[in-house]
């Protein structure tokens, strides 16, 4: 989602200005505890050199790589090597595409949202290490760039750049487009128009609780966190946590602009969920002072779905992404760098 977010600007995002007012919750206010980690196997084994996003169930673990046909591999750990690629069809119009927001929703399907057609790819599980097609194509409302989306039964809950609200609730079988919400104000920068806020925080993970009754939205590039809850027929608000703002010059004239601090604090670089609780991988780091380790975490932020923080949990190993294994109740974490490592979190 890194470079998602340099694609859907469209050169309105740079780095290099002066420092604004950051405003913080106070972390200390929940005792920090360290966790011991497990390492389990080397993903590199099975040829992947990057992961961008990833689910585990099982043995079973699914890898979103940005490679090959937007690179979405199955492997099975207790068969070191083997690998099979997501099902596809023959068209050429399907065989490339620029996938994002890598989710796992229920455990037994997984989706990735093509940003650049609004089309949103789900594959099941089970059907993904066999051959022939097993993918459902998914079009959201045309005439809008989704950044993430995320299926949850028969609706799709999306964010991108709208101008009519920050969440779209989509309905699959009438095809009904809903928004909802507004997007984060920023403290320096009053009464921003609805799409530059957008393009401020364009770059989220989204996930969506196992019932559907509740989702997160967490910024990759601020300390941002908006807790929603789901209705029959609306998105409502629960809490918008802000553990700080970008910082970022931004200007509307003549056309929308965000320019970020190389100082900037990253945020949430990954997050997973459970019925009740919500575990956010929370970089902290400034581009300037870090460079790449900026995209790294030993942070977790642990979080009831009322948005309030439980825990703080640090650990050795500099994570990039997490995963909730609801076969077996426990979380997962991926290491990149001369290998990459499936870590198991010990809770």
């Amino acid at each position: 989602m890194k470079h998602l977010v340099l694609y859907c600007l469209l050169g309105s995002l740079s780095l290099g200005c002066a420092d604004h007012r950051i405003e913080e919750d106070n972390l200390n206010a929940v005792k920090d505890e360290r966790v011991i980690t497990t390492r389990l196997a080397d993903i590199s084994q099975w040829g992947i050199q990057k992961v961008n996003g990833f689910a585990k169930q099982g043995s079973r673990v699914v890898v979103e790589t940005g490679v090959e046909y937007g690179g979405i591999k199955t492997i099975d750990l207790n068969h070191p090597g083997a690998m099979d690629p997501m099902g596809r069809g023959e068209s050429s119009n399907d065989r490339f595409r620029s996938l994002s927001s890598f989710n796992s929703f229920d455990g037994e399907t997984v989706t990735a949202l093509d940003f650049r057609k609004g089309e949103l790819v789900v594959n099941a599980v089970s059907f993904l290490a066999r051959s022939g097609n097993s993918e459902t194509v998914i079009k959201l409302p045309s005439g809008e760039q989704h950044l993430i989306a995320a299926r949850v039964g028969d609706r799709v809950i999306a964010t991108g750049l709208y101008d009519e609200g920050r969440y779209l609730l989509y309905s699959l079988p009438d095809q009904s487009a809903r928004y909802f919400l507004s997007y984060p104000d920023h403290p320096g920068y009053p009464g921003l128009r609805e799409k530059t806020k957008a393009m401020l925080y364009a770059s989220n993970v989204l996930r969506v609780r196992p019932d559907g009754g509740a989702f997160v939205c967490a910024d990759m590039y601020s300390g941002v966190i908006d807790f929603c809850r789901v209705t029959a027929d609306s998105i409502e608000r629960v809490r918008l946590v802000r553990l700080h703002y970008p910082e970022v010059e931004v200007s509307e004239t003549p056309s929308p602009r965000v320019v970020y601090c190389q100082g900037n604090r990253f945020g949430f670089l990954d997050v997973a969920v459970t019925e009740d609780k919500v575990y956010a991988l929370y970089s902290g780091k400034t581009y300037k002072m870090d460079r790449g380790r900026a995209f790294e975490s030993n942070c977790l932020l642990v979080y009831d779905w009322a948005g309030n923080l439980i825990r703080t949990l640090y650990f050795g190993d500099a994570l990039t992404g997490i995963s909730y294994d609801r076969k077996e109740g426990a979380l997962y974490g991926i290491t990149q760098g001369l290998e990459i490592g499936l870590i198991k979190l010990n809770l």
